[in-house]
């Protein structure tokens, strides 16, 4: 009898300490707040379709650690080789020629014949590309740098980080949301991992429907900071193929001078 009372009574301490528990996180703040088991059906599971990536090339400096990184599915819509400066999709210049020239009167440039570079865009000059892709920004310019890998997350440099916020890539904060008001990239939305609100956001995400190949950076307070991992697995579990993992974050970002912003608008 009193072992059959002493296992009702722990079970009834058991009860009541589960209830305290849930009714003091159903009250608590939106950074304290614990998200309950069962929010990521998918989190372990690839989207349907997928297949296991190719080996990336190995002469693609941009990403680091872009050597073990797979390829997309169709190579030969990409770059195959990632030049210092992309290139975006415009009309060629052609060569000058003189004013009495009969090429000229054509309306058509030299071709080799005529003893002239015959491939406009080959100029050794990297300026003039980068002004027109940074004035028109695009897809392509994205895919072209930065081709999706297929796996949770890659790691970027700073360098990696500015040209694509530069470019219009989306940008995740990891961090709690009163440090993102405090100061964050500029265009920087709060994904905070530690939120009890985390799961609706995903969620709007995917509601945007976004192309899921498209590069996404990431980032937290760099260092030990895990919570941009942490974001990376769980997008990647969303649908999301182009995880990029500033990993210096935030304070990396102060000390270049990015544009960065505080308030709770990104």
């Amino acid at each position: 009898m009193n072992l059959r009372r002493h296992v009702a009574e722990a079970a009834t301490l058991v009860a009541l300490a589960v209830i305290c528990a849930l009714v003091s996180n159903a009250f608590a703040s939106r950074e304290r707040r614990l998200v309950l088991p069962g929010s990521y059906p998918n989190a372990r599971s690839l989207p349907a379709g997928a297949t296991a990536p190719d080996p990336a090339p190995a002469s693609s400096p941009t990403v680091e650690g872009a050597g073990t990184a797979a390829a997309p599915p169709a190579p030969d819509s990409l770059v195959a080789s990632v030049p210092s400066v992309p290139s975006v999709p415009a009309a060629p210049s052609p060569t000058p020629v003189p004013a009495a020239s009969p090429l000229a009167r054509a309306g058509r440039a030299p071709g080799p014949a005529a003893g002239r570079d015959p491939a406009p865009g080959r100029d050794p000059a990297p300026a003039a590309p980068m002004a027109q892709a940074s004035a028109t920004p695009g897809p392509g310019a994205l895919l072209a740098r930065f081709p999706p890998h297929g796996k949770p997350w890659v790691e970027i440099a700073g360098s990696d980080a500015a040209w694509l916020q530069a470019h219009g890539a989306l940008v995740l904060d990891a961090r709690r949301t009163k440090d993102w008001e405090a100061g964050h990239i500029a265009g920087a939305r709060p994904f905070s991992v530690w939120e009890s609100d985390l799961k609706e956001k995903v969620e709007a995400l995917v509601g945007e429907g976004r192309d899921p190949n498209l590069p996404v950076v990431v980032y937290c307070t760099g260092g030990e900071c895990e919570d941009s991992h942490m974001l990376a697995q769980t997008l990647y579990g969303a649908g999301f193929q182009n995880l990029l993992v500033y990993k210096d974050g935030w304070p990396d970002w102060v000390r270049r001078g990015g544009p960065a912003r505080t308030g709770d608008r990104p």
